[in-house]
């Protein structure tokens, strides 16, 4: 969970094909728009993608809610595989969507099939079933 808003931004970049040609640096003249609306678009994607992180807690009678993302150098609270290959696609898809609707669009339907994808995978948890019912596991009823 150490994945920042700069490292989202920067892959978002790397898939819009809009990073510095000569230096490969996404931190250009070209992304400043592109930066200014990307941390209210990351505050947006958060909060889709919250239920399906490993972060997601819920207590009874709370609703959980992720932190939310002040500047770019702090951690976003989703784990890492979600930051690293979930968010970038949603973020891109949203940063096109005036620019280029077609390309946005193949951007949010990857983000929809990452995030589900991801949901799918969330590990669940386990615990001893008790037998309720006591006596039937050791045959004890094979012969009437």
């Amino acid at each position: 969970m150490s994945t920042t808003a700069q490292e989202v931004f920067e892959t978002a970049m790397h898939l819009m094909d809009e990073v510095n040609e000569s230096t490969g640096k996404a931190d250009a003249s070209d992304t400043k728009e592109y930066k200014n609306r990307a941390i209210p678009i990351l505050n947006i994607l958060r909060v889709e993608c919250f239920p399906a992180s490993d972060t997601y807690k819920a207590e009874p009678g709370k609703r959980p809610v992720c932190p939310r993302i002040e500047e770019f150098e702090s951690p976003i609270g989703l784990d890492d595989g979600i930051c690293q290959g979930v968010l970038p696609y949603g973020l891109a898809a949203h940063l096109l969507l005036d620019e280029n609707p077609d390309v946005a669009g193949y951007f949010s339907q990857r983000y929809e099939e990452l995030l589900a994808a991801a949901g799918r995978g969330l590990p669940a948890g386990s615990e001893d079933i008790t037998d309720l019912y006591g006596g039937i596991e050791l045959g004890q009823f094979a012969r009437w």
